[in-house]
This record gives C-alpha cells, sequence and structure tokens, in this order.
C-alpha cells in the first residue's frame, strides 16, 4: 500500500508540473562519459571497513545504454616506504551494465546488472617498482594474485541519474558488491550536436 502511495504522489506531482514523464526519446540525445569513484567490497560483500575498498572507474553512456567499470587496487600497492614485510592485500573490480528509465526530464533511474571479482595475494613490501610517464613518476610495490583466490560474483543493483543541465549529469549506484557515484559531460550538448 506503501508503494502505492509514493507511485501515485510522484505521478501526481510530475503531471501537475507539466514534466514529461517516461520521455524515452530524451535518451537517443545523450551520449556521455565521465569519472566514478566510490567503495568496492571483499570476499562477504558487505561494507565493513575490512572488506571495503576505494576505488575509481569510468562510465559511458549512449541512448540509454549504461556500461561502466571501477576498480580498487591492493591496500598497500602504492605505499611508500620499503619493508621487509609481505603483505596479504586484496584486489577487487566491477563491471556493470544498464539502462536509464527518465522518469522526469532531469531524472532518471537505471537497474543494472553486472560481474564482480575479487583477489587475494601478495604486496611485495621488499621491492618497488616505477611507471614514468611523460612528466611523473609513479612508485608502487608489485603485487601477485594468488590465483585460486579469485572469486567471481554476480552483480546487480540500481542506480539514480540527475542532470541539473543539459551538458552534465550526477550519478549514484548501489549494486551488491560496489558504492559508487560519478560525474559525466554529454558530449553531444558540448560538441554542439544539439
Amino acid at each position: 500500500m506503501k508503494r502505492f502511495i509514493l507511485l501515485s504522489a510522484l505521478l501526481a506531482f510530475a503531471l501537475s508540473a507539466n514534466a514529461q514523464m517516461f520521455d524515452f526519446a530524451a535518451n537517443t540525445r545523450r551520449l556521455e562519459a565521465g569519472f566514478t569513484a566510490g567503495v568496492t567490497t571483499g570476499d562477504s560483500g558487505s561494507f565493513k571497513a575490512d572488506d571495503a575498498r576505494f576505488g575509481f572507474g569510468a562510465y559511458l553512456l549512449a541512448s540509454g545504454f549504461y556500461l561502466d567499470f571501477i576498480r580498487s587496487d591492493a591496500q598497500h600497492r602504492y605505499y611508500n616506504t620499503i619493508e621487509n614485510v609481505q603483505w596479504e592485500d586484496t584486489r577487487s573490480f566491477s563491471i556493470n551494465a544498464g539502462y536509464q528509465i527518465p522518469i522526469l526530464p532531469w531524472l532518471r533511474i537505471m537497474p543494472v546488472i553486472g560481474y564482480a571479482q575479487n583477489n587475494h595475494g601478495i604486496t611485495d613490501g621488499t621491492r618497488m617498482k616505477a611507471d614514468t610517464g611523460d612528466y611523473t613518476t609513479t612508485w608502487y610495490h608489485p603485487y601477485s594474485v594468488d590465483p585460486e583466490s579469485r572469486q567471481h560474483h554476480f552483480n546487480y543493483g540500481g542506480g539514480l541519474s540527475i542532470q541539473p543541465c543539459k551538458w552534465f549529469s550526477i550519478n549514484a549506484i548501489a549494486t551488491r558488491r560496489a558504492l559508487y557515484g560519478g560525474i559525466g559531460i554529454d558530449i553531444l550538448s558540448i560538441a554542439g550536436g544539439r
């Protein structure tokens, strides 16, 4: 009964504001790219401090179809000192796909499904390696995965996309294995396509 009342109130609000609900044609005019950041989980799928890892990723949205990726690296990989220790660390990632359902011109919901994986391994604190770019050098400890520790998971959840203006959007997504958000730019709007 509560869901019916909530849905009725949302419908009444949308109609009273002269908003077009479920305008799927608005999806065809969006090509978005952006970055994501949030928390991925380890073995238990919980977001307790021992299981949660901060990660980064990216997403792409084309005609309402959504695809994202988020990855968290081993905890001690970028630790900046050399120590005579081998850390037992974990690494995880998640890739999800979904479709945005336009509720209001500025609000979309998106169910997502995907794949998540977490690994256990060893970060070698006795050695450091360097990745050198044009203007930067990144130092890190080598991390080796125990292949038998890989755990594969079906991932599912949903999200919200708020588009306060035609060229910018803010996303928030919660799945079984990750909690993250992102910001993106509508490439067609920036390029003058509409």
